[in-house]
């Protein structure tokens, strides 16, 4: 591994921090501080669903969760930061509202990471002008910057589809802390059901992660095992009346979020994942590191990437609940070993590596 300059340092800027993009910018800058690396966290609201290291240096724009600022008035907040901060050898957003954030400062150390946000965009969900502005929007957003990637899907559709002309861009994965996860999830919880189950992890959203089809393929299926579906969002109503209405009724399980799904997932016969498009999909990394079988809907990014090898047999297409409910039944006959290899390329330390590269070369 290469060394760091004494002096390193980064900050890693976002509008919030919570959901994956909060779950990846604290490992990262765990990873990153143990390799002896200065790491700064500036969060423009307060909207945290994580605890904070001691140790980590955090720094909120807003602490008032009744006021609110444009995106011009944040980044002014965030120029008087950085120049509290000094110089740094790293600034980079992490979401898209950071990523515009940001881009209004030009700075020539700013890095943009772009994450799921923008799949929606560009994978065919919105039509017409709507599209066409919106792709003309991230374009210029996009256009003469330094770009990261989650997956190398978001960078040929950045590339490919939006035409946008980035100063650089180059793939970095999610990093994970996989003996931390591998701790959590021999943390005991009552509440897990002791027989074999399913599991689908992820926010109730129709639009993205469509629990309607992982819903429809598993009547189809006619799996003897209860399916339990862990996380909230504003699509529960829909989602409970689609169970009634698929007479599914006492064979899924909703236990609402849990900040710790490690256990419920480890514990698992089987992953089940069924978005449409993603930006990465970390959840589907977590399932694998504890040897949790998978099947996965192949959306553009993300996915492909995490199930490769005798795995890849187990991605079907976005929307085919036919084809899910197959390989759910297969995948509970028989599923390939999981070997240790299938997640070390997302081990924080390699990507922290990588962030040391980057830095080094200033690509």
């Amino acid at each position: 591994m290469s060394s760091v300059k004494k002096d390193c340092k980064i900050v890693l800027f976002n509008d919030s921090l919570s959901g994956g993009a909060g779950t990846s910018m604290l490992t990262l800058a765990e990873a990153l501080q143990k390799s002896g690396i200065e790491v700064h966290l500036v969060i423009c609201e307060n909207k945290i669903d994580f605890e904070i290291p001691a140790s980590l240096s955090f720094h909120l724009l807003n602490s008032d969760v009744n006021t609110t600022y444009s995106k011009k008035a944040y980044s002014r907040k965030l120029r008087e930061k950085l120049k509290v901060l000094g110089e740094s050898d790293m600034v980079m957003s992490n979401s898209s509202p950071s990523n515009r954030i940001l881009s209004y400062l030009a700075l020539s150390n700013a890095y943009h990471c772009v994450r799921s946000a923008e799949t929606k965009t560009f994978s065919g969900f919105f039509q017409g002008i709507r599209a066409a502005w919106r792709n003309y929007k991230y374009r210029k957003l996009y256009t003469d910057k330094r770009l990261i990637t989650v997956s190398k899907g978001l960078k040929k559709i950045i590339i490919e589809q939006i035409k946008a002309k980035p100063k650089s861009i180059q793939t970095i994965y999610e990093p994970f802390d996989f003996p931390h996860i591998a701790e959590l999830a021999e943390e005991k919880n009552t509440a897990i059901p002791k027989e074999p189950y399913l599991i689908h992890v992820g926010r109730f959203d129709l639009s993205s992660k469509r629990q309607d089809i992982l819903l429809k393929a598993y009547k189809k299926a006619n799996i003897q095992y209860p399916i339990v579906l862990l996380g909230d969002g504003e699509d529960k109503e829909k989602i409970t009346a689609y169970i009634k209405e698929l007479g599914l009724e006492g064979r899924i399980i909703m236990p609402g979020f849990s900040a710790n799904p490690f256990p419920w997932i480890k514990q698992a016969k089987l992953f089940v994942f069924s978005s449409d498009f993603e930006g990465f999909g970390r959840v589907l990394v977590e399932a694998l590191a504890l040897k949790t079988p998978v099947v996965s809907t192949n959306c553009p990014t993300g996915p492909s990437e995490i199930l490769t090898d005798t795995l890849s047999s187990y991605l079907v297409p976005i929307q085919d609940a036919d084809m899910i409910a197959d390989k759910m039944k297969e995948a509970l006959l028989e599923y390939p070993p999981i070997p240790d290899t299938a997640v070390e390329k997302f081990q924080a330390d390699h990507i922290v590596w990588q962030y040391m590269k980057l830095m080094e070369g200033k690509q």
